[in-house]
């Protein structure tokens, strides 16, 4: 995932006030949806939760920390992550660093800021990449380590890397509240919940240049992100038929000048009621299946995708390799392959034929059955292929090209199309003409 959140080089602590809020607060900078491609796949709306990124109920997520972190701040991100666990069907496993296949990632570090894939999106991602970051810097206990530097008669302002250096040398002295704010935070999206400010309605905006200067100034954002993150409104369907919950823990703060009735938010440092209900309803306990349950499939055990040029045909032939496994409600399900330049933007079109979103692109339509399991390309079996002709290729004028593979889901009856289920792309390879 992209740095996202920018400190100055110098951090002034005035003396005289509290010294906590001179640590900039780091907001989550979770790209709902978001993908790698700079010209990203639209995914529909925004909500409470994405219904079509929950684990089956009742799954155990396997959870590893990535290098860094110590002892004691890694037992703080475990012990606030399985809050979430009391009351839904729906567990974390935290395993062995050296462990091979996990769900969940962690990295604990600085300047990754605080995200998290939603859901199933973590699928999306290598086992050697995290799929969750906390910005430990954000966590630190200002006020200790203001103290330590005046018990040393040094006078403020104090600069940034004053500050890291007695983290050094004094580690673990940590802002409690805040830190178990955030973990519940991301472990939610983790879980397949969303930001609460994106309910319909729910928030009246300044869609000024102060409120876009603030999340640069604060976040690194530009127009787009802060646009994606904060303006979005969801679709009335992603509710899940709840109301508003302000106190929720999926909630941005908001400041009174930066709405145009002068709404206000503070942050919220535990689950709300709703949040518990929420992620009951979805993970229900004592039943197998939730009652907002909706169409599903999971791609799993992605291989290597194949991309030949075959000069007979003058095109070339794309075979992916994986399992693809359905529930009881599945939709309509598209394979499709895209293609991008090396630089990551698609390659526009205006073929009639070989056209996926006004891209290059080829693919698929698969009926698959309630409650299936279907392996494509394996063991020896040769049963998807996805072939582009080169004369359908646009020029790319001497730049690589890469297939970038995706797994649709149409689920008509809730008339919520374009599902992204699985994303993987190829390395940058040369098209013959």
């Amino acid at each position: 995932m992209k740095k996202v959140l920018i400190f100055g080089m110098i951090l002034l602590i005035a003396g005289g006030q509290a010294n906590a809020q001179f640590f900039q607060r780091g907001t989550c900078s979770t790209p709902v949806g978001q993908l790698m491609l700079k010209e990203k796949d639209s995914l529909g709306s925004r909500g409470v939760s994405d219904n079509y990124h929950l684990w089956d109920n009742g799954t155990t997520l396997l959870v590893k920390f990535m290098p860094g972190g110590s002892k004691i701040l890694r037992d703080k991100v475990m012990l606030y992550a399985r809050e979430w666990s009391k009351f839904g069907n729906i567990n974390f496993k935290f395993v062995a660093d050296t462990a091979s296949f996990t769900h969940v990632r962690v990295k604990l570090g600085k300047g990754y800021g605080h995200n998290s894939a939603v859901g199933t999106e973590s699928k999306f991602r290598r086992q050697n990449e995290q799929t969750m970051n906390f910005d430990t810097l954000y966590w630190a206990d200002a006020d200790y380590y203001v103290a330590k530097l005046k018990a040393k008669n040094i006078n403020p302002p104090y600069n940034l890397n004053q500050l890291i250096a007695e983290m050094r040398a004094d580690p673990n002295h940590w802002n409690e509240k805040e830190l178990r704010r955030v973990v519940m935070h991301e472990f939610g999206h983790a879980l397949g919940l969303l930001h609460e400010q994106s309910y319909p309605g729910a928030i009246k905006w300044k869609k000024t240049d102060s409120v876009y200067n603030y999340y640069w100034q604060t976040q690194g954002w530009d127009k787009e992100k802060v646009d994606f993150n904060v303006f979005e409104v969801s679709n009335q369907f992603y509710t899940n038929g709840t109301t508003y919950d302000p106190k929720s823990i999926m909630h941005y703060s908001i400041a009174a000048w930066q709405t145009t009735d002068g709404y206000t938010m503070k942050d919220n440092y535990e689950l709300s009621t709703g949040d518990k209900t929420l992620i009951g309803a979805l993970y229900p306990k004592g039943k197998k299946v939730s009652d907002l349950e909706v169409p599903r499939v999971d791609v799993s055990n992605f291989g290597k995708m194949n991309v030949m040029s075959d000069a007979n045909r003058r095109g070339l032939v794309i075979t992916p390799s994986f399992d693809l496994k359905s529930n009881s409600k599945t939709g309509e399900v598209y394979f499709v392959a895209r293609l991008a330049t090396e630089d990551g933007y698609y390659i526009q079109t205006t073929s009639p034929y070989y056209n996926w979103g006004g891209t290059a692109a080829v693919y698929q339509k698969i009926n698959v059955l309630p409650n299936a399991k279907v392996s494509y390309n394996k063991a020896g079996k040769k049963n998807l292929e996805l072939f582009i002709p080169y004369n359908q290729i646009p020029e790319t004028y001497g730049k690589k090209v890469i297939v970038v593979f995706a797994v649709y889901l149409d689920d008509v009856k809730n008339k919520q199309m374009d599902k992204l289920m699985y994303f993987s792309t190829t390395t940058p390879m040369s098209l013959p003409r």
